[in-house]
C-alpha cells in the first residue's frame, strides 16, 4: 500500500512538472510565432552603438520572462512551494544583474558615444532612475511597495523605456561612419 502511495505521489509530481513545462513551451512558441520585432537597422550606427542597439533589444526580450514570473507571483497561488519561491528570488536576482550589466555597458561607453546616445534620445537615465528606486535590485519583499506601483508595472516601465531606446537608435537622422 505504501509503495502504491509513493508511486501515485511521484506520478502527480511528475505530471505537474510536465504540465508547467508544456505551458512554458507553449508560451515561448506563441511569442516566437508572433514575429512582432522588425530587424534592427544598424548600418547608420558606429560598431559600438550597433552593439548597444543589439544588447538593448536582447535585454528587452529577455525581460519579458521575468515580467511574466512577477505577474505569476502576484497572482494568488495556493500550491506555491519553497522551491517556487527560491526560483522566483533567483529570477529577481538575474533580472537585477542583467539590467545592471546593461547599465554598466552604457557607463563603459566613451564620452562621445554616450553623447551620441543622448543626442539620439537614447539616454539611459530613466532606466538608471528605475534601478535606483529599487535600491539597485528587485526584491520579493517589494512586490507591492507602499506608494509605488506593483513590481510588474515597474518592470514593464523599464521594458517600455528599452523599447523607446531601441526605436531612437533606429532613427537614421545622424550618420556616424
Amino acid at each position: 500500500m505504501e509503495a502504491l502511495f509513493i508511486a501515485a505521489v511521484t506520478v502527480l509530481v511528475v505530471g505537474y512538472g510536465f504540465v508547467r513545462l508544456r505551458r512554458a513551451d507553449e508560451a515561448a512558441r506563441r511569442y516566437l510565432e508572433s514575429g512582432q520585432d522588425k530587424p534592427l537597422q544598424l548600418a547608420h550606427l558606429s560598431d559600438t552603438l550597433a552593439r548597444v542597439a543589439r544588447e538593448t533589444r536582447t535585454l528587452r526580450i529577455w525581460l519579458e520572462s521575468p515580467l511574466q514570473a512577477v505577474r505569476d507571483q502576484l497572482a494568488a497561488d495556493l500550491v506555491r512551494t519553497d522551491e517556487d519561491i527560491e526560483a522566483f528570488d533567483a529570477v529577481l536576482l538575474d533580472t537585477s544583474r542583467e539590467v545592471g550589466l546593461w547599465l554598466a555597458m552604457i557607463d563603459g561607453l566613451q564620452p562621445h558615444e554616450r553623447q551620441e546616445l543622448e543626442q539620439l534620445g537614447a539616454g539611459a537615465g530613466a532606466i538608471r532612475g528605475a534601478m535606483e528606486a529599487e535600491n539597485g535590485a528587485f526584491e520579493r519583499a517589494h512586490l507591492k511597495a507602499p506608494g509605488r506601483p506593483p513590481m510588474d508595472q515597474r518592470i514593464e516601465a523599464i521594458l517600455r523605456e528599452l523599447t523607446r531606446i531601441e526605436d531612437a537608435l533606429q532613427g537614421q537622422g545622424h550618420v556616424y561612419r
